[in-house]
């Protein structure tokens, strides 16, 4: 990268050739190189940004496979288990963001700026993690643009959380949650603006296989699956 920094010197030049002294500004230009500190800077910021060489990404972080036991959506609504679930954020007046001041390659030393995973969380309007863990959940309230996320809400306490899942939902307002071997429906009904994010313990669900991924889909009252997530 080379940028160009133009300052302006000004002459007073005088001429006196039997006439009046005449006062000329004459201008000249200076070019000065970045440093190399700015150059490293600039790679290390562009590294936060792209993979080092062009190649097609299909997800920029590793994901569990799904469950070998797989069910459709209307079958775990009708056949399944009504899921409780703590409500620990919900306004449905929020607006999904296009871009956060976070994202940029300057914030946190772009943390979360690299561009596959800002396109990934992008597709998505269901999101899932722990409830315990800090800096789990430090980056995952910045990954998703989110103010704030309060897991503690209604008292509950670490112990309570080892076992809780996170679930943040998007454009949608949640009407239900249900559950059968190890897929969690949520059922909500489609909205354009809004966000709410629940907690669920797995104590409360019978999963086939505890060794696998949950599978956790969101889906319209119909049963339409709109997104989905893999804890």
């Amino acid at each position: 990268m080379r940028f160009i920094l133009s300052a302006v010197i000004i002459a007073m030049v005088t001429y006196g050739n039997g006439d009046e002294p005449k006062q000329v500004l004459t201008a000249a230009f200076t070019e000065a190189e970045p440093s190399l500190t700015q150059d490293k800077e600039f790679l290390r910021r562009l590294e936060r940004l792209e993979p080092p060489t062009p190649r097609d990404i299909q997800t920029p972080f590793l994901q569990r496979p799904f469950p070998s036991i797989m069910k459709t959506t209307k079958e775990v609504m009708h056949r399944g288990v009504l899921l409780p679930f703590r409500l620990i954020l919900n306004d449905l007046q929020w607006q999904r963001p296009l871009y956060k001041e976070q994202w940029h390659s300057t914030y946190s030393g772009g943390r979360w700026a690299y561009m596959p995973l800002r396109l990934s969380y992008a597709q998505h309007r269901v999101f899932t993690t722990s409830a315990v863990g800090l800096s789990n959940l430090y980056d995952f309230l910045h990954n998703l643009g989110l103010s704030d996320l309060n897991v503690e809400q209604k008292g509950a306490t670490q112990v309570e959380r080892v076992n809780e899942v996170v679930a943040v939902v998007m454009q949608a307002k949640i009407e239900r949650v249900v559950t059968k071997g190890n897929q969690v429906v949520i059922v909500a009904r489609p909205q354009r603006t809004g966000v709410q994010a629940i907690t669920i313990n797995k104590l409360n669900m019978k999963l086939d296989n505890e060794e696998e991924a949950i599978l956790f889909q969101l889906v319209t009252p119909d049963g339409d699956e709109i997104d989905y997530s893999i804890y």
